[in-house]
């Protein structure tokens, strides 16, 4: 009975779109064109186009802990920049936001009166 049951998870857990199965870590680079970046990293939630500059946003299960979603930015249709945070996404390049990066928090403004 317990080699079913075990069984029975094993199948649940390998069902596609299953939220605990383990994800294959997908990799981007820079010089990537938008196409291949969607082919390794999917659709993305939302894209936004400014000048010659395209941001794309993905899902990575950790907006509150993160503050933002993982971030792919192309300048003239190739990457120069990512922000990867999910476990499953991964940046080759130098990112301006690497990992482990911590907040910090920003001083208040200081108070002028008249």
């Amino acid at each position: 009975m317990r080699i079913v049951g075990a069984l029975t998870l094993v199948l649940l857990l390998a069902a596609p779109g299953h939220t605990l199965l383990a994800q294959q870590v997908r990799v981007i680079a820079p010089g990537m064109t938008e196409g291949q970046v969607r082919e390794s990293w999917g659709e993305p939630i939302i894209v936004r186009q400014r000048g010659e500059f395209t941001y794309m946003f993905y899902e990575n299960g950790c907006l509150k802990t993160c503050g933002m979603h993982d971030l792919v930015i192309l300048q003239g249709g190739q990457v120069i920049d990512a922000v990867a945070r999910a476990s499953y996404h991964a940046y080759d390049g130098v990112s301006s936001s690497p990992r482990e990066r911590v907040p910090e928090p920003t001083p208040p403004a200081p108070v002028t009166g008249p």
